[in-house]
Formats: C-alpha cells, structure tokens, sequence
C-alpha cells in the first residue's frame, strides 16, 4: 500500500503510497529511480551497511505497509512462529544505525531478520536485470519451475519428505549398529582399536600422579641426592646433633647417683638419640634409592603423553576413560550380536527406497506432463514479445534408480534440469546460459515471469528489465507487464515510454539541489502531468509533436487495458 523512506541514500523523507495493478517509476538517468527497489530490498532483510544511510544522518529507517490475505497459510505460520495474527495488514519497519544497531519490527513487534526475509519473501518478489543469474544458473532451473507447478506438485512432496523422515530414522538406527556389511566390519573394527588402546596402557586410579611424582624426582635427582646427603652429615658424624646428644647422656652419667630426676632427663635424650638414629636410616635408605636413568624418565614421560592422550579423546580423568572403555565393551558385544535387528532394517531400509524412487517417478512424469503445456505457453509469450522463433525446451540431467536414489534424492525429488533455448530459426537449442543475448533475456524473464506470477498474491518488481530493448517490442513488453499487473500488483521501474504509458499510477523520480545536499523526491504524477513525463521520455516534453505523441500512445495503451480487462 505504502513506503516511508527516512534517510536512505538520497532520500531524506518520502512517502509513496502505490495503487493496485500496474505502478510505474520514471525520470532521468540517475534521480535516483532504483532508489525505491533499494528501499524494498532493505525491508526484505539484506545485508546493510553504513553506506545506505544519508550522508550526514545517524540511521536509515522504511516502513511499508501492505494488505495480505488473511488466509494465506505461508504468511500465517510464520506469524505464528512471533505470536502475531493476519489482520488483513502488516507493517514492517527496518532501522539500522551507524553505530550497526539494526531492529527489524512487524506490526511494532521486534523480530529477528531471519522472519523478516521469510515474511518479505511471500509478499514481495522482486526481479530485476541482476536477477537474470538466476535464470542462468541450472541449479535454480527445477525450483523454478516447482514453483509454477507447485499445486500439481505439493501432494507427492509432502510424501516424499514423510518417507525421508522414515529414511533418516532408519539410517541413525543402522548407524547406531555399526552399519551395513563392510561399515559394520569397519564399525567394530574401530571400537575393538579403541578398547585396546586403553588396555595397553594399563591404567589404574592413582597412576597419573605417581609418574608425576616419579618424573619429577627423576628431574631433581642431583639436588635431592646432595640435599639428603648434607643432612645425613648434620645429623650424624663428627660435628653432628647425633655426636652432640651422645656427649649430653656422657655428662649426665656423671650426676645421676645425686638426684633421680638426672636420670630421667638422660632416658628422654636417648629416647631422642634412637628416633635421630632412626631418622638418618631412613635418610640413608632414601639416599641409596636415588637413581638417574635416562631411559627411564623417557618412559616415564611417555606413558603420561600416553594417559593425556587417553584422556583427551576419552574423558578429563582416568576413570573417566576406565568408564568410556566399559561403554565401548558394551556397545562391542552389542553389535557383534545385531544381526538380526541390522537385518530387520536393512529390509525396511530397502522397502522405503522403493517407495521413495516411486515418488521420485511420479514427480518426474508430473514434471514432464507440466514442462510440456508450460513450454508451448512460454513459446508463445515469446513470439508476443516479438522472439517469434523462439524455442524452449527442458533437458532432464538425472537418471535415478533404486541404486542411486538414496544419493540423489532431496525433498524435491531426484531431478535435475537445465533450460534449452533457441532464438533463432534454425539454430539447435542450447543452454540458456550459452546462447542467449542481455536483450533476449530481458524478454525471457518477462515471458517466464508472466507465466510465474499467472496466481501470485505477491507484489511483483520489476527493475528496469527493459534494458536493450525499445520501439515495437517495448510496447510488446509493456502489454505483457500491463496483463501481469491484472493479477497481481506490480511496480515497474523503466526507461521506455511504451512502458510508462500502461501505468495506472505513475510516479517520477527527480533529484535535485537544496541546502547544499542533492535530494531525491517521488512525486506520483496527474494524467496531464503523464502526458508530459511520456514526452519527456520520447524524446522532448516541450515538443507539440512529442506531446501529441506521447497522448496517441496513452490512448493506445488505455485501449488495450480496456480490451484485457473485458
């Protein structure tokens, strides 16, 4: 219905509210006229960044509003998914910043630019001269057409994807089981591998910390050897505590005979004399075990890189990876004795793929049926854009049977197309993208819109798709947008005045200077002021000649949307 433009490009405020059916877009080469397909694109969720705002301004921001059918099942679910209702009206808004802050709104509720861009994407659809590589490539030539014979199609589809729903099951099922035949073989061979690399390590809780401890005293053994050594001699020899305590009892034995409690006091110092005897034996002990190998450090070191690496696939501690090597015990003996549940699923595996390569079938013949009315319309709408020796035809790539079908298959089927074409006599058909010109395009989009958009209840943009085309066969193409505008709303951006003249609201796109700044306005045009603009166009709108000119085609193109309309 309408767009709010605040600060986007050129534009620093503009509103347009557009009429149904066919709604044109002109003015001079660079006003700006692609300028409202930019704004369209942002509200449809593309990539944004700073260079769309204004010079100057802090943020861009459109809103649009459109009218939807409050029973279009793809709107609705995806409202459904924000816990929003089809009132018949959306608004949706898009602000982005130039700090990079971007908020996406529909009917003033925040959600995310994923359900934009699936919103946008059933009520906008928008082609322009860059979206003729879509046309090009082969990979989008099936979707294409699906989408024109989506009614025929949808039934089959949906049995298609409830079989690889069944399909997905049963191969996690069988997955689980190790596979099938040499999977299997590999399956068990792997966790046997697994189990035997835990057991050769021969683990047990404790281990880690001890080759830590070994390791390190193997380190330091010089240090410790030397530290135990010094206090071996301070303990015990010449100059010792040991020698010192001895010289002690030596001298209390001397007094004992005149007090008892000298006695006592020399019990206690050999109590102490055989605990420090005991101490430098232990040390000793200690001492004496000190050893340096290099060899075994090196295996030392080894085994812990070993249990880290255990650890790293298995679990953080040993007894984790103890624990995973009990589930890889279990899950072995589980598969070594699956075979037949493994048989029970590779039968049921086989029995759907029969059932989906029947699907697949029936697609295919569905598609060919389809492919054959829809060339012979698509042939037609050519010769009426003046290619009348066009040619078109599908090429169907893939040959699928039941031992392919698995890898092949997606939830359209397992064919694959690529589109023939020919404009002239004589000429084989070809691939599209092998043979045919930007003006020829530019009519092939056209017709294949035409037909595309035969029920849509999408507004349909077209940008400037008349490039390398004019005189008769523009006004051959403004017929064909004029009869796609009668069943749906289309707003068409254009150069050709044979275009311009079917619009039933025109607008025109000026730009010019204020304050220093260039600006860029839309202005929607009265029929006098169209009679003037489609001069412009022609050529010169001062021109009687080109006013008259330009009022004979207006009156040409009124007639023939009188003549379609009845």
């Amino acid at each position: 219905e309408s767009i709010k433009i605040t600060n986007l490009a050129l534009i620093e405020k503009s509103v347009v509210t557009f009429g149904d059916g066919f709604n044109v877009l002109t003015g001079e080469t660079g006003a700006g006229k692609s300028l409202i397909v930019d704004a369209l694109l942002f509200l449809t969720g593309i990539r944004a960044d700073r260079t769309l705002i204004k010079q100057g301004q802090d943020f861009a921001r459109v809103e649009g509003v459109f009218s939807v059918n409050i029973d279009n099942d793809a709107i609705n679910q995806i409202l459904d998914t924000v816990n929003l209702e089809n009132e018949g009206t959306l608004i949706i808004s898009r602000y982005f910043s130039v700090n990079g802050k971007n908020e996406c709104r529909i009917n003033g509720e925040i959600v995310t630019l994923n359900i934009l861009r699936k919103l946008s994407n059933e009520i906008i659809d928008i082609f322009g001269q860059n979206d003729s590589q879509v046309l090009l490539s082969s990979e989008n030539h099936l979707l294409l057409l699906d989408d024109i014979f989506d009614s025929q199609l949808t039934g089959e589809k949906n049995k298609l994807c409830n079989k690889l729903d069944e399909l997905k099951l049963i191969n996690n099922s069988i997955k689980e089981l190790g596979g099938l035949d040499k999977d299997r073989e590999e399956t068990i061979n792997y966790i046997q591998y697994q189990i035997n690399s835990i057991e050769e390590a021969q683990l047990y809780d404790g281990l880690e910390e001890e080759l830590k401890s070994k390791i390190l005293i193997m380190q330091n053994s010089e240090k410790i050897y030397s530290a135990l050594n010094d206090t071996i001699g301070s303990l015990d020899g010449e100059y010792s505590v040991s020698n010192i305590i001895k010289m002690a009892i030596n001298n209390l034995n001397s007094i004992i005979s005149f007090d008892d409690e000298y006695q006592n006091v020399k019990d206690r110092l050999y109590n102490i004399k055989y605990e420090l005897d005991d101490i430098v034996d232990n040390i000793n002990a200690q001492r004496d075990q000190i050893s340096y190998s290099e060899e075994e450090l090196d295996i030392a070191q080894d085994r812990l890189l070993q249990i880290k690496d255990l650890e790293r696939k298995f679990g953080n501690t040993i007894a984790e990876v103890l624990s995973k090597k009990e589930e890889f015990v279990v899950n072995l003996e589980r598969l070594k004795n699956a075979d037949e549940e493994l048989e029970r699923l590779r039968l049921e595996k086989k029995k759907v793929l029969c059932e989906i390569l029947s699907i697949c079938n029936t697609l295919h013949q569905i598609r060919v049926e389809e492919i054959d009315k829809f060339r012979l319309k698509l042939i037609d709408k050519l010769k009426e854009l003046g290619m009348k020796n066009a040619d078109f035809n599908v090429r169907f790539i893939s040959d699928f049977n039941i031992d392919n079908i698995e890898s092949l298959v997606t939830s359209n089927g397992a064919d694959e197309i690529e589109f023939l074409f020919s404009a002239n006599l004589g000429v084989e058909l070809r691939p599209l993208n092998k043979i045919i010109s930007g003006g020829e395009m530019s009519r092939f989009m056209l017709a294949f819109k035409s037909l595309q958009n035969a029920n849509s209840q999408k507004t349909c943009i077209f940008d400037e798709i008349d490039t390398g085309i004019g005189g008769e066969v523009g006004a051959i193409v403004g017929k064909k947008i004029c009869e796609i505008s009668k069943n749906c709303q289309v707003i068409c951006i254009t150069h050709l005045a044979q275009i311009a003249s079917f619009g039933d609201s025109n607008f025109k796109i000026e730009k010019f200077d204020e304050n220093n700044q260039t600006i860029t306005s839309v202005k929607l045009l009265r029929e006098d002021e169209k009679i003037v603009e489609i001069a412009r166009m022609l050529g010169n709108s001062n021109s009687d000649t080109s006013i008259n000119l330009a009022k004979q085609i207006i009156d040409d193109s009124n007639a023939y949307k009188s003549y379609i309309s009845n």
